[in-house]
């Protein structure tokens, strides 16, 4: 580890402010080693307190950093944690992982501005720098029935959750994996797969989220039902470092024992659909009914009896 990443690392778990003295003496270091440390900290968007006979303290000021999200996670927490200034895609770089024969998982790619971010269908998902949260979570498969559409299910409830615990906003989910707050579209979710070409079998998984966080402004397109936290966050003073953290937590608690539908019900309680009349579109074919319950699979039931594993809601009546 380098001096200055000792230096962060000791400034992230002290939540008083350390002399130079203080540091030289933790780590082993001379003051001058220390100094130019927390010169390069600073350089490189740290914001970090220096007042003459008291010392120096690391605030949280938004910029995206390993330390600062480990700060927040419990000590137990040890999977990879890869950080981009600026990436293509992070599920893209999940899956060039994911193709890799040794990585472990598993492996989160964070990014704070993604050049050619994407959701379903292949649609763009526009990632503008120091504003948004775009996360890919690199997970190994070993189940033969793995189900896509539960897994996506679990990780709208866990980003609804962190919503509703730090921000003390309130979250609606419209199938299958849309987040809505203020009845606006605040977080896309895509899962992916990555299989194995010779035995035909899904051997690693990705689960991207892209949230508007802190995000201002949107393409002429979208801007009538995207939507952004940052009403919230800053109300709460809860910056993306401890978004994440907290994501990562609520993510793998839901994760252990996804398989088995338990949260469902925690799930229906969120949606926004039950009960409505809605018109649901799958590739060239477009359903319209009332929904009457969405399954321990995820699935959505119609009225006349149709279950829908895929698609997506369009339009949504008013009861």
């Amino acid at each position: 580890m380098s001096t200055t990443q000792q230096v962060l690392e000791l400034l992230t778990h002290t939540n008083d402010p350390l002399s130079g003295q203080d540091i030289a003496n933790q780590l082993g270091l001379s003051r001058t080693a220390v100094w130019k440390a927390i010169k390069s900290l600073q350089t490189a968007g740290y914001k970090i307190d220096s007042r003459p006979r008291v010392g120096y303290q690391l605030y949280d000021s938004g910029n995206l950093s390993e330390a600062l999200i480990r700060k927040y996670l419990p000590t137990t927490f040890l999977y990879p944690i890869e950080i981009h200034k600026t990436i293509d895609s992070t599920n893209i770089r999940a899956k060039q992982l994911g193709n890799q024969a040794n990585i472990a998982t598993p492996y989160i790619v964070i990014a704070d501005q993604q050049t050619a971010g994407y959701g379903r269908y292949g649609r763009n998902f526009v990632s503008p720098s120091g504003t948004g949260i775009y996360i890919s979570i690199l997970l190994n498969n070993s189940r033969f029935d793995f189900d896509p559409g539960l897994l996506t299910t679990a990780v709208s409830l866990a980003i609804t959750r962190t919503i509703e615990k730090k921000l003390n906003a309130t979250a609606q989910i419209k199938w299958v994996n849309d987040v809505i707050v203020d009845e606006k579209k605040i977080c896309g979710i895509l899962t992916e797969g990555i299989s194995d070409l010779e035995t035909q079998s899904l051997t690693k998984i990705v689960v991207g989220a892209g949230i508007n966080y802190l995000t201002t402004t949107f393409p002429i397109e979208i801007e009538k039902r995207a939507g952004s936290l940052r009403k919230y966050a800053l109300q709460a003073h809860v910056s993306r470092n401890e978004f994440i953290a907290n994501y990562l937590i609520e993510f793998f608690n839901l994760y252990k024992n996804y398989f088995d539908g338990t949260f469902m019900d925690e799930y229906r309680q969120h949606s926004n659909i039950i009960g409505h009349k809605v018109t649901i579109s799958q590739g060239e074919k477009t359903l319209t009914g009332t929904v009457t319950a969405i399954n321990d699979k995820g699935a959505l039931v119609l009225a006349d009896g149709t279950i829908l594993s895929s698609g997506e809601v369009t339009k949504i009546r008013p009861l």
